[in-house]
């Protein structure tokens, strides 16, 4: 299947995911895949409160290490802030928001993101407040290396649709609650 019907798939089985929430875990991992990812997920970061919240993931990353950095490590995630200046549907890579040499020197890099042997993360902000940032985001491995322009390219390709489908969700949830 060349690239452009794996797309095709993959944004029609985004935006089946906004009708029926129980798909984003699969949705997620054909993203990473699509992506150049180990995993994927949706989730959400307060920087007033110097907190976070995952809505869905793929079941890649273990619950306990997911646990943790909602938990502990959220705190000190270098990178969040930088994700409150991001435009929407724009990739960022680690480096993007931290120098690289200095990202490994931090006690989340070494604590976190090295026992799991993953290398970077690229992230589309989809959708900020005052305090608090929404995003999708995509874990490199040390297998696939550090974000590329390929990788930049193809997040790029679908996130305004994860956007959208998630856009969709959340009105959906909202029609439901006033019926």
């Amino acid at each position: 299947m060349d690239e452009g019907e794996r797309l095709s798939l993959l944004i029609g089985a985004t935006y089946d995911a906004a009708l029926d929430p129980q798909l984003w875990p699969n949705v997620l991992a054909q993203a990473a895949a699509f992506v150049g990812g180990i995993s994927a997920c949706l989730y959400a970061k307060d920087a007033a409160a110097r907190s976070g919240n995952i809505f869905y993931d793929d079941g890649v990353i273990s619950r306990r290490f997911i646990e943790l950095y909602f938990t502990r490590y959220v705190k000190l995630d270098p990178v969040t802030t930088g994700h409150f200046f991001a435009q929407l549907d724009e990739p960022l890579a680690t480096a993007d928001l931290i120098a690289y040499d200095e990202f490994l020197e931090t006690r989340f890099y070494k604590e976190w993101a090295k026992p799991q042997q993953l290398v970077d993360h690229v992230s589309v902000v989809l959708d900020k407040a005052a305090t608090s940032v929404a995003l999708f985001g995509v874990f490199r491995h040390e297998r696939e290396g550090i974000v590329d322009a390929e990788t930049r390219r193809r997040m790029k390709l679908i996130a305004p649709h994860v956007r959208r489908a998630v856009l969709i969700g959340r009105a959906i949830d909202l029609k439901a609650v006033e019926a």
